[in-house]
């Protein structure tokens, strides 16, 4: 027989509780790493699913890999065999899903595979959680909004998130903390929705190692010290364009009216982007950008047209591996996928103070302060989809031979 487990959350996983008893719709934990985010936010589930017999509840990230071995293992399975016990579930391997005695479910799975994010959006849910949205994009967090519908007597459904901070520039960020509407920028209609608590390792030290903090946190570099012990939103170590800063950010009412030229870049995939951008002599801007979650490439580019973005005649250079999908967007045609001289040219850009951006582009900006290469020297390819786009509008735009500056 086992013996269950009482989940003794420390000080500040209690007023991290708490909020899950308010009346927010959307709860994000963020800060430092072993700060013991997860474990709350795993455990208001498990309470969740065995309150409400019959609940269905999600729990995903971005590769499903990622969620199966850091949160499925890690933590979800080892409290559910200290509470409930072992015989009192089952996991489906399968369908990564456990099934409670009393009918509940917990699925678990990735927003970063079509196959996944279509097997995972098919059902409803009473709960969402998004466990490190810094790697989610905007268009798959909202596009998985629809899904939380799932009616339970008694229970109230939630989306949860949680996170390692990622730049300010981040959607998250304003939307949690700034309490601006992330494509606008407008204050948000429903504040009171949105609220969130920082959680550092300090508050879980009780439960690390004696020397995690002192002998690991403590000496990491300065950047990686800020965001994985203090919690703090800030550039990403090893970030490729550091240079970029927010003087580069301009109004869109500041926007020169006339342009010598125009190009696109269209991206593919689960995450499926466009960048246009103009040229003034040597000078670049960022001019507008879009991002879907899951659409049709005809879909897609009929959204660019309708907003009118097409207009101007120009080139739209997409993602060579698009293959047929370039001949459904309006003036595609194969981008030059050199990537590390595509970054060379657009940096050499960012510190001659010749490239733009408009305030606009918020797809463009929340990306650009977390694209980063880890320690050997590889670019870190999650949640870079907006500026592959726009590599392939500025650099194939050079390589065709209009401007070599």
């Amino acid at each position: 027989m086992t013996t269950a487990v009482v989940f003794k959350p420390t000080a500040i996983q209690r007023k991290a509780i708490s909020l899950l008893k308010s009346s927010a719709k959307h709860i994000l934990l963020f800060g430092g790493s072993r700060s013991g985010k997860t474990t709350v936010l795993v455990m208001a589930i498990i309470f969740r699913a065995i309150c409400f017999a019959g609940s269905r509840h999600l729990i995903c990230r971005y590769r499903a890999k990622d969620a199966r071995s850091s949160v499925l293992r890690e933590t979800l399975l080892p409290w559910l065999n200290k509470t409930i016990g072992s015989s009192a579930y089952i996991y489906l391997k399968h369908e990564s899903m456990i099934r409670i005695n009393n009918g509940s479910e917990i699925w678990i799975g990735g927003l970063g595979d079509k196959e996944q994010a279509d097997r995972i959006l098919g059902h409803e849910y009473n709960t969402i959680y998004f466990n490190e949205i810094s790697q989610l994009t905007y268009a798959a967090v909202t596009t998985a909004y629809s899904r939380l519908a799932m009616r339970v007597e008694g229970c109230r459904n939630l989306f949860l998130y949680d996170c390692n901070p990622g730049s300010p520039l981040h959607w998250a960020y304003k939307i949690f903390v700034l309490k601006r509407q992330f494509l606008t920028g407008e204050p948000l209609e429903k504040a009171e929705l949105y609220v969130s608590m920082v959680l550092n390792p300090e508050d879980n030290k009780d439960n690390l190692p004696d020397d995690y903090i002192s002998d690991i946190l403590d000496v990491l570099p300065e950047k990686q010290k800020a965001r994985f012990r203090d919690g703090l939103w800030v550039k990403a170590e090893g970030v490729i364009y550091d240079k970029f800063d927010e003087s580069m950010i301009v109004k869109a009412a500041d926007l020169p009216e006339h342009f010598d030229r125009f190009a696109g870049g269209q991206d593919f995939g689960l995450n499926i982007t466009f960048v246009k951008i103009g040229w003034i002599g040597d000078c670049v801007y960022v001019l507008c950008d879009y991002g879907a979650f899951n659409m049709t490439t005809q879909s897609f580019n009929e959204e660019i047209n309708a907003r009118g973005w097409m207009d101007d005649i120009y080139p739209v250079y997409c993602d060579p591996a698009g293959g047929e999908r370039i001949q459904e967007i309006t003036s595609g045609t194969k981008a030059n996928n050199s990537v590390e001289s595509g970054i060379d040219y657009i940096n050499a850009k960012i510190e001659r103070k010749q490239f733009f951006v408009s305030e606009k582009c918020t797809g463009v900006l929340s990306e650009i302060w977390d694209y980063c290469r880890d320690e050997a020297g590889q670019i870190v390819k999650v949640n870079d989809h907006f500026l592959d786009a726009l590599r392939y509008a500025v650099f194939s735009d050079v390589q065709h031979g209009v401007i070599l500056s």
